[in-house]
């Protein structure tokens, strides 16, 4: 495994801005695959608007990496994600797996978080119909 990309990938989250966002064909393969809750890309220009997308749609979007885990051909980020939105500062965690190819680039990128605790709750009309349900099922 490349640890030294997985390093410079991981740098790169941390200090993320839109015009470093160019950066990352140093080191993703240009057929990435980039899957989320609500994305499932493939390509490098494709993964690169998501993050576009992000800096045009939040306010201050950071990235945080708290812990991560490398494996043979595997690596596993734990990060949060602070940002404003709805009025207010938000934070979402979650769980990446990063998967490199042969050459030691990036192919894979699959992040796994809770999209309707870390967003949809936050949302005025479906956030509130949630916590109803929560009260439902919820052992008190």
């Amino acid at each position: 495994m490349n640890k030294e990309n997985i390093k410079k990938y991981i740098k790169l989250f941390t200090e993320l801005t839109p015009d470093k966002i160019v950066l990352f064909d140093d080191l993703i393969d240009k057929n990435i695959v980039f899957i989320d809750p609500f994305n499932n890309v493939k390509g490098a220009e494709n993964f690169k608007k998501i993050f576009h997308h992000m800096f045009k749609n939040v306010k201050n979007p950071k990235f945080s990496i708290l812990d991560f885990s490398m494996g043979k051909k595997n690596a596993y980020l734990k990060w949060e994600m602070s940002f404003k939105a709805f009025n207010s500062n938000q934070k979402i965690e979650g769980v990446s797996e990063i998967i490199l190819n042969k050459n030691g680039k990036i192919c894979s990128h699959i992040d796994y978080w809770d999209s309707l605790n870390g967003l949809f709750i936050k949302l005025p009309f479906i956030g509130i119909l949630y916590r109803l349900s929560l009260r439902l099922f919820s052992v008190s």
